[in-house]
């Protein structure tokens, strides 16, 4: 039986109104956070890795977006499933001049309270080393909610799986991985006031996260009939807060529904960081079920 999860995309623009850190070796005091989904999740073959991203980004036409693009909320599962759709956001941003990437992404195998902040000076991938802004990630340490946790880094895939995307789109760039544990209340606000503090016009967000994961493996199967429409009109409930800039709304429908997407509290904590005059887009959408023909 094939569970189904969503791969949802979304892609959130200005409206011309601009606003105002592990695992791995040590060589030259360099502390490395190495891949751990290269060769499963996507090829570990530097070569093949290019071209494969390349090919989803040249099959990609996304339309014209006006206004400067300050986030994005992209996929993370396997690039067999994401790739297609993951490309439409990073095709948008490409050759763009952005010195600073936050990636809020949602821990999958460690618990935690707040966001856990990468304690390393690079980010491998089979593409090269990125360059974590360990400035950034020093000052953020220092704000509430913010910690490391050494732990949450070693399975996780949710921000690594952006990355190659990512260099092959930007030209030069810092990296700031976030880890988004637990996360209630007011605090949405808090972590986002605290991270705006290094947002300028040269920062792009993204938030990682599927939408829907639907199927007896994940414990969830609201609806048993004409599942492809069921789950599209479920996520469209979300969809239609994010459109809306709505957080608070966001977490409601989460709440109320039970909806299974996995970044709920990255794609909460990113709408409190965005200002409210900005036009957001929904640019792609599709489950793994389109992919296989199969919603059981």
């Amino acid at each position: 039986m094939i569970s189904v999860k969503v791969v949802g995309l979304f892609i959130l623009s200005f409206l011309l109104i601009p606003i105002a850190c592990s695992r791995g070796a040590t060589s030259n005091q360099q502390k490395i956070q190495e891949p751990v989904i290269s060769g499963s999740w996507y090829t570990a073959d530097k070569e093949e890795l290019k071209k494969e991203i390349n090919l989803f980004l040249d099959s990609t036409e996304p339309e014209k977006i006006d206004g400067d693009i300050l986030a994005l909320i992209e996929p993370h599962a396997g690039y067999t499933y994401s790739g297609k759709g993951a490309a439409f956001g990073y095709k948008a941003i490409k050759g763009k001049n952005y010195k600073r990437v936050i990636i809020l992404a949602p821990s999958h195998y460690a618990w935690f309270n707040g966001v856990a902040v990468l304690d390393a000076t690079h980010y491998r991938t089979p593409l090269g080393l990125i360059s974590i802004d360990t400035e950034v990630c020093k000052k953020l340490l220092q704000e509430p909610y913010f910690k490391t946790v050494s732990e949450a880094y070693k399975k996780e895939h949710s921000v690594e799986i952006q990355l190659p995307f990512l260099q092959q789109s930007l030209k030069d760039f810092k990296l700031i991985p976030l880890l988004v544990g637990e996360v209630e209340g007011d605090e949405y606000r808090k972590i986002a006031s605290s991270i705006k503090k290094f947002i300028d016009k040269e920062t792009l967000v993204i938030a990682s996260s599927d939408f829907t994961h639907y199927g007896f493996n994940f414990g969830y199967t609201p609806f048993s009939k004409n599942i492809r429409e069921n789950l599209k009109k479920l996520d469209g409930g979300a969809v239609d807060k994010i459109l809306k800039i709505d957080s608070e709304g966001f977490i409601k429908y989460v709440d109320k529904t039970g909806i299974t997407i996995c970044g709920r509290k990255p794609i909460a904590i990113l709408l409190e960081i965005l200002p409210k005059n900005i036009n957001a887009k929904l640019i792609s959408y599709y489950t793994s079920g389109d992919l296989v023909e199969n919603y059981s």
